[in-house]
């Protein structure tokens, strides 16, 4: 069942908490946090439209 759950949760999961921290990380941080909180907030975007194009 572990496996099922992982296999099934695991990228929604890993995707959320990726966007937890760039949201955080815009909005406290200054300089290389931006970057890193835009960078974070690209990646499931980036991922989205290429699936949806697929």
């Amino acid at each position: 069942m572990k496996k099922s759950f992982q296999k099934l949760w695991g990228m929604p999961i890993l995707l959320a908490l990726l966007s937890l921290f760039g949201l955080i990380a815009a909005l406290l941080g200054e300089g290389l946090w931006d970057w890193l909180g835009w960078f974070a907030l690209s990646v499931p975007l980036f991922l989205v439209i290429k699936h949806y194009y697929n």
